[in-house]
């Protein structure tokens, strides 16, 4: 069992710190050409802990209700 956890974190043109966390390495791809597409820095992290790390927005897009609110297009 792969317990990696796949992660990117970027800044978003809203100037917000924004990390996502994906269930497979094609779909966080998927997002990062999108992101580093648009112009943005976007980074692959190892790990992410909602109480010692910052992010404005963490989303995890394994989560159908996560991924229904979020919109990438609104971040980039």
């Amino acid at each position: 069992m792969n317990t990696e956890r796949k992660l990117i974190k970027f800044g978003a043109s809203t100037g917000f710190t924004v990390v996502l966390e994906f269930g497979n390495d094609a779909e966080m791809v998927e997002y990062r050409n999108k992101i580093e597409n648009a112009g943005l820095q976007c980074e692959t992290i190892a790990d992410f802990n909602l109480n010692f790390d910052e992010a404005d927005l963490f989303m995890d897009m394994q989560s159908p209700e996560c991924r229904a609110q979020f919109d990438i297009e609104d971040w980039i």
